[in-house]
């Protein structure tokens, strides 16, 4: 039986994939390209952790190749969203650290997201709302207690 749960789990949750990609972040929600979408990960890790991280680590974490990650780094340092900073211990190491710009450009794309999410919401009843709000928390709740 658990093994049947935990295939239903994982078929619905993967299903959700296409409805993030296409009626948020595609050309119905904010339109924004396979690059911005990278970009805006790697300034979401910067900010979660709150210090400098390696090009390396950075490229760990976001599953992206170095060079890739050299591409997205220097538009993002071009658009004064990050900036490197060298590495006190090691001087072949640059981290990687996000500005006070980067974390206000995040919260302005975050805001434009919830936007476009609140907007699709209004086609729903107050019932479907509040259950789909109660699930949505409980489900985080859960989630959140996976390593």
């Amino acid at each position: 039986m658990t093994d049947q749960i935990k295939e239903r789990i994982a078929e619905n949750l993967i299903a959700l994939l296409p409805f993030y990609h296409k009626k948020i972040f595609g050309p119905g929600g904010q339109g924004i390209t396979g690059m911005q979408a990278a970009q805006y990960r790697i300034l979401g890790v910067l900010k979660r952790e709150g210090t400098p991280l390696s090009m390396s680590e950075l490229g760990k974490r976001q599953y992206i190749s170095k060079p890739y990650m050299t591409i997205l780094v220097d538009q993002l340092i071009q658009d004064r969203y990050v900036e490197r900073i060298p590495d006190t211990r090691d001087r072949r190491v640059i981290n990687i650290a996000i500005t006070a710009e980067g974390k206000r450009h995040l919260k302005q794309v975050a805001s434009r997201y919830k936007e476009t999410v609140k907007n699709m919401l209004s086609e729903l009843d107050s019932q479907d709302l509040e259950g789909l709000c109660q699930s949505l928390e409980k489900l985080r709740n859960i989630i959140s207690r996976i390593s």
